[in-house]
């Protein structure tokens, strides 16, 4: 799904512009898992690039993924890096976290300059529950919770509307086991690669995945 789920090849897009218009040069990815936004970063330009996970597994595939990146087992709800950078960012695992304040501070503690979020917002579905999500957010929410810990979000926008979010997210749930996950056949990426382009008529800045750019408070 990673490598061929629409959204997820949408989110890598929009990743890369955003980052590609900041003046940063070291990245660190919070719950980084197989290295797939690292990778996708690896490839425009040079970045000093490194990753966080609690799993040792996805550690492993990450390290495949991008061999030079630094990569770090911890769990950023409790410790932190001494390393600082110039942007960390943490895309879809926030809503997973059961102390997103803790993780949103010590993120911003290792941050010289920017923060990334990415998260969902609106109805939290039957799957997201399944699959370990916590709570949703709105963009208020997640910007309030941000300065609270001495960032100032400079960017906030959303994505999926309205082909994926609420159209796909809401059909995907009367499908027999919920939206699919794991490996995909050859069918699957042929739907998967036809979603990937009704996407691309979304309307810019709406949708169920927010994202928001913060920069940190001197």
């Amino acid at each position: 799904m990673q490598t061929f789920g629409p959204v997820h090849r949408h989110a890598l897009e929009r990743l890369v512009t955003m980052v590609a218009g900041l003046p940063v040069q070291s990245v660190l990815d919070v719950g980084c898992g197989s290295g797939q936004n690292l990778r996708a970063l690896a490839a425009t330009r040079t970045y000093r690039l490194a990753g966080i996970d609690v799993s040792d597994k996805a550690l492993e595939r990450a390290h495949a993924a991008v061999p030079g990146a630094e990569l770090h087992r911890l769990d950023v709800q409790y410790e932190k890096l001494e390393a600082r950078f110039d942007l960390v960012m943490s895309l879809q695992v926030i809503e997973h976290v059961p102390d997103d304040l803790a993780l949103i501070r010590n993120m911003r503690l290792m941050s010289n300059r920017f923060l990334i979020l990415a998260t969902m917002q609106g109805k939290m579905r039957p799957s997201e529950t399944r699959i370990g999500h916590l709570r949703n957010y709105s963009s208020a929410e997640l910007s309030e919770k941000m300065q609270s810990v001495g960032l100032k979000p400079i960017r906030v926008e959303g994505w999926g509307f309205p082909f994926y979010s609420p159209l796909y997210r809401t059909a995907a749930e009367w499908l027999p086991g919920g939206p699919p996950d794991g490996p995909m056949g050859r069918g699957s990426r042929l739907a998967a690669a036809l979603l990937y382009q009704l996407y691309k008529l979304n309307v810019t800045g709406r949708g169920d995945v927010i994202t928001v750019l913060a920069e940190v408070n001197d």
